[in-house]
């Protein structure tokens, strides 16, 4: 059975006015166009749904049985279309996405507020994870797109460039260097050092030691976290380095960011999606805020 939307309009509308003439102004159809789509939901029911008599209609017994049924149906569709609508206005909806917990806690909360000050009813699901478990949590669906370096991904999972994320020196605000514009890494040879594992953590070795430094790495300290080394620094207990969207913590730890020079080093970040699955007006409108 293939019935139309068109046939239940029509049918609904030669019900409630009593004949096809005044159902063909309702719809801004033709008379003739309206008792064709009657005729064609009969067909498809296989039962008459009107009694004609003269330019007057009446509900069969079977038409009187489809009437709820079929205002039910238009009702039900009414309300995707509403709701669809809703949706692409983002007056509801939901964002889910991953990314880093440091960028989390630094890049992500001002575009985030500035999104749902315009859209508040949409919900917000933010998985800050590791880098490894980004690429991973968008292939499984337990979220719509993550954010994050170069990492590897399975063929189901497609990336596009976010941004440029540049290595920069970290030093306490009370540190000789705090307020120099740029630091060269030969320029950092003697300072204790801070380490952390981070995406940069290979270069960062080969920039210290190519630039002359004195102190073993191996001598230096030591921790899992970012936030924990950037403590650290803020309490004079060495230097490190940072990807710079930790800038924002500069002030809460009386840090000071310096670009890093000669050379500078940076990455690629990437938004990562399931392939075939276009972006939700939720998750365009909040990368639009972000980039």
């Amino acid at each position: 059975m293939h019935i139309s939307l068109r046939q239940l309009r029509a049918f609904i509308a030669a019900v409630e006015t009593g004949g096809f003439t005044r159902a063909a102004h309702r719809l801004h159809l033709t008379q003739s166009a309206v008792s064709m789509v009657i005729r064609q939901l009969e067909a498809e029911v296989g039962l008459p749904l009107f009694n004609r008599e003269g330019k007057r209609i009446t509900p069969t017994e079977m038409g009187l049985q489809l009437v709820p049924i079929a205002k039910r149906m238009l009702d039900d569709l009414d309300r995707i279309a509403i709701s669809a609508a809703d949706v692409r206005q983002l007056q509801r909806g939901s964002l889910r996405f991953s990314a880093p917990s440091l960028l989390a806690c630094t890049l992500i909360p001002p575009a985030l507020a500035a999104f749902s000050a315009r859209h508040p009813q949409v919900s917000v699901q933010i998985m800050d994870t590791a880098l490894e478990d980004i690429p991973a949590a968008v292939s499984r669906g337990a979220v719509e797109f993550g954010i994050g370096p170069d990492r590897p991904c399975d063929p189901g999972v497609e990336r596009r460039f976010f941004r440029k994320v540049a290595i920069q020196f970290v030093c306490s605000s009370a540190h000789p260097s705090a307020r120099k514009r740029s630091i060269r890494w030969s320029d950092t040879q003697d300072d204790p050092w801070i380490c952390y594992p981070s995406t940069f953590e290979k270069d960062i070795r080969e920039a210290l030691w190519r630039h002359g430094r004195t102190q073993r790495m191996e001598d230096a300290t030591v921790v899992e976290h970012l936030p924990t080394a950037l403590a650290l620094v803020g309490q004079g207990l060495g230097v490190t380095t940072a990807p710079d969207y930790a800038r924002a913590l500069r002030r809460d730890l009386k840090l000071s960011f310096i670009p890093l020079v000669e050379p500078a080093i940076e990455r690629a970040f990437y938004i990562y999606q399931r392939n075939g699955h276009p972006l939700s007006p939720a998750a365009r409108g909040f990368l639009d805020e972000l980039m």
